[in-house]
């Protein structure tokens, strides 16, 4: 089933409309009709609140992909370090950042491999493990080294290395942020 722009958390569809039916598109930074096929940074709209909730990719991994329940020790730990390490240093605001931006993207890369399984072992086993322990012996440093490892690798294996360019300075709720949740431009 084909995936349009109007569809898109990226595509603006209350913004202003150019030549009678195209509107911007956040990510591309052009405008487009609604009804054409989406590209390969489509993330599924579901508005609400200021934000787009939007795919997580270690939850995507962890509880989608390998069937692991939401709330097992592994992604726990991890959200504990998000809430009690990261948000709380603010050197580490901009991963959160990046998370939230980056994040849907490669969850819907993730969803769509048609290897996923495999995919979401290899980075159990590479990364969120490693990290997972790497918390619990609180070493906290080589934690966040392996994690932005982990982004890196992801951002090659779906081609994002041109297409990620976060925006730090776009405004964020400490509450929301490292959640995978899109922000949304004020009107």
């Amino acid at each position: 089933m084909a995936n349009y722009c109007g569809e898109c958390a990226f595509y603006d569809i209350d913004g202003p409309v150019k030549w009678g039916n195209e509107q911007y598109c956040n990510k591309k930074g052009k405008y487009y009709p609604q009804n054409r096929p989406a590209c390969e940074n489509f993330v599924k709209s579901n508005r609400k609140e200021g934000y787009q909730r939007a795919g997580c990719y270690i939850t995507t991994i962890i509880r989608n992909i390998l069937g692991y329940p939401d709330n097992c020790d592994l992604l726990e730990t991890l959200r504990e370090f998000r809430e009690n390490f990261l948000k709380q240093h603010q050197e580490y605001i901009g991963l959160l950042l990046e998370y939230d931006q980056i994040g849907p993207v490669i969850s819907q890369h993730l969803e769509d491999d048609i290897d996923s399984p495999i995919e979401a072992t290899q980075v159990l086993n590479s990364f969120l493990l490693p990290t997972f322990q790497s918390i619990k012996m609180h070493d906290y440093e080589s934690a966040v080294q392996i994690y932005q490892q982990m982004v890196l690798f992801l951002k090659l294996k779906y081609y994002m290395i041109k297409d990620s360019i976060v925006d730090y300075n776009q405004r964020y709720s400490i509450e929301t942020l490292g959640k995978g949740r899109l922000r949304l431009n004020e009107s």
